[in-house]
């Protein structure tokens, strides 16, 4: 009995309640972090540039200092460019192989019509043995003498030699992938700040503000309990995702977020929200973005103001303590004091957040000047651990306050 109590004022323990809150909050800004971070990367290119310098390197033979480049004008790779003529931000190892090999076995044929060699009435030879003579009419040096020691592991075993070529570009690809990660992370954590500041991200505010209005924190535990299924339904689905790109990542991520059954219900049934601060005016940039005729044009970027719209009306939905407004702090901290400010008075909110809220905007001392900073700086530093990081946090979170609950038993 008093085990079956404990657990469920655990469940309902406050501090594990703000935590999920303070959890999800971080999970979805996280998201537009990512998002903002792989627009960035479409717009310059990076994946694609990344990739091209990796099998540059990866097939750089001293004696073929073209090899990189026959590589990409080879018909199967140049195919891959989009009609913008963008590089490829992604080969499969099975395309690099079957390219590859047609590349090393054109090398025998031009080498054997520049010796006068006429082999038209011969019949055509099997694409294993045109590699070995492709290889053997290569100059001498460490990638010949490579390519050779894959035609004796394979036995001279066609499906063998392309699996060996498999394996050596999905080994290069893990190698080369951490200094594109670390790179990653550096975005992460400029673009975590960047969003912190445009967003007003105050992560003691925002702990303060859901230890104080239950009503708030009700409401976003409730939406992260329907995100946590959501997102186990989609990672049932998606046992490939270490596969996926980043950007799909993500989407399944703002899916998961923002498609939960009852969420418009939820969030509709809510009376009396406290407006902390005001979201409308980068709600309405973001439209404005949306329509731009650039932006349109291009059905990357008009995705990702989608995903960033979606993202931005659920925090305004569930009006999270974020966001710039006149009347708020920091901007109220520069309001003339002989301008009356905005009393926050509204009816079904107990007193002690009004007081905290009305305290905080009239005044900001050098006490309150710092702690700010600090919490802009704990805000940038969370958001840049990507979005994974927070909703696995969520899930964990949710699951332990699940496992406090205990079920009630009927009486006979």
């Amino acid at each position: 009995m008093n085990l079956n109590y404990s657990l469920m004022n655990f469940a309902d323990n406050n501090i594990l309640l703000i935590l999920i809150s303070l959890v999800f909050i971080y999970a979805v800004l996280s998201i537009l972090v990512s998002i903002i971070v792989e627009w960035l990367n479409y717009l310059t290119k990076e994946r694609a540039k990344h990739l091209k310098n990796s099998i540059y390197n990866l097939l750089g033979d001293k004696a073929d200092v073209e090899m990189g480049e026959k590589f990409y004008n080879h018909i199967m790779i140049n195919g891959l460019q989009s009609l913008r003529n963008r590089l490829p931000a992604y080969i499969s190892s099975g395309m690099f192989s079957e390219a590859f090999i047609d590349i090393i076995a054109q090398q025998s044929q031009k080498d054997k019509a520049a010796k006068g060699v006429d082999e038209n009435q011969k019949p055509v030879k099997q694409m294993m043995v045109r590699f070995e003579e492709g290889v053997a009419a290569m100059e001498p040096g460490e990638f010949k003498e490579l390519l050779q020691s894959f035609i004796d592991k394979s036995g001279q075993d066609y499906a063998q030699l392309k699996a060996q070529l498999e394996n050596w570009y999905n080994d290069y690809m893990e190698r080369v992938s951490g200094g594109y990660k670390l790179n990653q992370r550096k975005k992460l954590l400029y673009v975590g700040f960047l969003v912190a500041i445009a967003l007003n991200v105050d992560s003691i505010h925002l702990l303060k503000v859901l230890s104080l209005d239950d009503n708030l924190k009700n409401k976003i535990v409730a939406q992260a309990d329907q995100t946590v299924d959501a997102y186990k339904k989609d990672s049932l689905n998606n046992l490939a995702a270490k596969s996926q790109e980043v950007a799909d990542v993500n989407y399944n991520l703002l899916s998961a977020v923002t498609t939960t059954e009852n969420s418009k219900s939820m969030i509709a049934s809510a009376k009396s929200p406290l407006k902390y601060n005001d979201l409308d005016g980068l709600i309405r940039l973001n439209d404005s973005l949306a329509t731009h005729r650039f932006i349109v044009k291009d059905s990357v970027s008009r995705t990702t103001v989608q995903q960033l719209d979606s993202v931005m009306n659920l925090l305004s939905q569930l009006n999270v303590p974020i966001g710039w407004s006149k009347n708020s702090a920091p901007l109220s901290w520069f309001r003339s004091k002989k301008t009356p400010g905005v009393r926050t008075i509204i009816a079904n909110h107990p007193p002690g957040i009004v007081r905290y809220i009305e305290g905080r905007n009239a005044t900001g001392g050098g006490g309150n000047w710092l702690q700010y900073l600090i919490g802009i700086v704990i805000s940038g530093l969370s958001l840049s651990f990507g979005a994974p990081f927070w909703f696995d946090m969520l899930v964990k979170l949710v699951n332990v306050r699940r496992a406090g609950k205990v079920p009630e038993v009927t009486k006979k």
